[in-house]
Formats: C-alpha cells, sequence, structure tokens
C-alpha cells in the first residue's frame, strides 16, 4: 500500500480512459457493480463528459507507478455544468425509455435507475442547504485498496489549490458512509457536514444503511499548499 509521497497527481488531459476504468471499478463504494448496467454509455457520460471536456484542466489523477488509484473532479464553472448535465441527463432518460419500451433492460439495471432518480431528487434538496457563497465543488473517488488516507489526503490537497486559485472561499462535495458513521472522522479533516441524506442506490447495492453526506470545507484558515502535477500528457 502506497504512502503520500509515492502518490503523484497528474493531469487527466490524455488519461481520460484511465478516468473511465477506475470509475467502473469503483462504482459501487470501491467495488465494480456485479450486474451488467443498461445505457451504461449514457451514464458514464452523465458522471464524467463535463469533467473530462470543459472542466479537465482542473481535474487530476493519482497514480502509484503506472496505476491509477484515485482521481479528483473539480468543477469551478457551475453554469456551464448545469447546462452540461440536463442535455446529458435527457439522454440517459431517452435511452433507458427505449430500452425499457423495447423489453430488453434487466431487472437490475430497472432498479439501479429507479433508485439514482430517488437520489436526484433528495441532491435538489440537500442543495438548499449549502451557504450561497460555496458554488464550487469536487468530487474525490479512490480505489478500494488505497483507503489508507494516503491517496485521499492528496486529491483533497488538489481540490483545496483548484479552488485557491479561482479565488472561492470553499467548496463543497458529498461522501457516503455507512449509518453515518464518519461524520466526526470528516470534521477532524476540516470538513463541516451541512446534510445528510440517505443514499437509496448505495444502501440497496450493497445491502447496508448507506449515508451521503454532504461537506463544506472553508479555505479562510487552511495553509493551502500547491497541487504539482505531472504536465505532460500519457
Amino acid at each position: 500500500m502506497g504512502g503520500i509521497n509515492e502518490v503523484r497527481l497528474e493531469p487527466i488531459v490524455g488519461r481520460e480512459h484511465l478516468v473511465r476504468e477506475l470509475f467502473w471499478s469503483t462504482l459501487t463504494i470501491g467495488e465494480p457493480l456485479k450486474f451488467e448496467l443498461n445505457c451504461a454509455k449514457q451514464y458514464e457520460n452523465l458522471s464524467l463528459d463535463w469533467y473530462l471536456s470543459n472542466g479537465a484542466a482542473a481535474c487530476a489523477i493519482a497514480m502509484i507507478g503506472d496505476k491509477p488509484v484515485g482521481y479528483c473532479l473539480v468543477c469551478t464553472d457551475h453554469e456551464s455544468f448545469e447546462r452540461s448535465q440536463k442535455r446529458l441527463f435527457v439522454r440517459l432518460m431517452l435511452a433507458c425509455v427505449a430500452t425499457l419500451l423495447s423489453l430488453r433492460m434487466n431487472a437490475k439495471s430497472r432498479r439501479f435507475y429507479w433508485y439514482r432518480l430517488k437520489d436526484s431528487f433528495t441532491i435538489m434538496t440537500t442543495r438548499k442547504d449549502l451557504p450561497r457563497d460555496v458554488t464550487l465543488h469536487a468530487h474525490l473517488n479512490v480505489h478500494h485498496s488505497h483507503h489508507d488516507g494516503s491517496v485521499s489526503l492528496k486529491l483533497r490537497s488538489h481540490a483545496d489549490w483548484v479552488c485557491h486559485q479561482s479565488g472561492a472561499r470553499g467548496y463543497f462535495g458529498e461522501m457516503n458512509a455507512v449509518g453515518g458513521k464518519r461524520i466526526v472522522s470528516l470534521r477532524r479533516v476540516g470538513g463541516a457536514v451541512v446534510a445528510n441524506s440517505k443514499n437509496h442506490t448505495f444502501s440497496w447495492l450493497t445491502g447496508q444503511d448507506i449515508h451521503r453526506l454532504t461537506l463544506v470545507r472553508r479555505l479562510e484558515q487552511l495553509d493551502v499548499v500547491e497541487s504539482k502535477t505531472e504536465q505532460k500528457a500519457a
């Protein structure tokens, strides 16, 4: 298991395929899905496309040797992100409806998208709990074999740096916890929990009571260290 000094951050430009592979291999809280998901490409596009195109300059992938072990997706342009998400959401819904009507969608995919839709409405509600001056967001994903903190700390430092460079006062993100047990530890690492809601999709997939914690990280009193990423493309 690599220590923090062995983890290096690199730009995602030229490494988009590694981000996509890691996305699928860690979709269920660090583990891959255990069934074939219908309309998977459209779901992947909704989850990743904006970050890998418009937002690529602000994002980074964590590597140990030649192995991708995590990524940090940061959004500094909320309006552009929302426009893209609305378009990609419609495409996903149209693909799902077409697959349903043609009787080609398997039962687990139907449940997956039903729970994701419920979660989407929950997220819309929890967004109202965010401070008005916090619009930037970051999404960190780490392979389950590196949950010792070495990778996540490096990725968090990258998100801090991007936020600092953009002139923002802070950013928000979401993490999953079993029954909300990570709230105290998350506060210790600098995240204020502003919302706590059930994650219906992951609760169903894992058979556990999974909560989605919305955190706000303020930068005013933090010593932000510059994120060092390799500048050569793969």
